[in-house]
């Protein structure tokens, strides 16, 4: 899976390895290659970050705000893998016909 970060706010080096490395936990999850694009912003006091993945049977979108931007982050690391996992279970458990 290709991961691109696309930020409006300054990120330092270490921060965007912990995002991909996050994000490269979910390949298992998903069948063919896809995309991940990854975007983190700030609107007054809240940080706002929106994960796009983008494969051949699959869309996930899902937004994430939070005054702490690595507390958004995660609860959105959490609630895309939760996602993508029910993704994943209802394509390996769906019976042959």
């Amino acid at each position: 899976m290709d991961i691109r970060i696309y930020s409006a706010v300054e990120l330092d080096k270490h921060f965007e390895e912990y995002i991909i490395s996050k994000f490269e936990r979910l390949k298992k999850f998903i069948f063919d290659e896809g995309v991940a694009e990854f975007y983190i912003k700030k609107e007054g006091p809240m940080y706002i970050s929106e994960i796009r993945i983008h494969s051949k049977n699959n869309n996930v979108f899902l937004k994430e705000k939070d005054a702490d931007m690595n507390k958004s982050v995660e609860i959105l690391f959490d609630r895309v893998k939760r996602k993508v996992t029910k993704l994943h279970d209802r394509v390996v458990d769906r019976p042959y016909k």
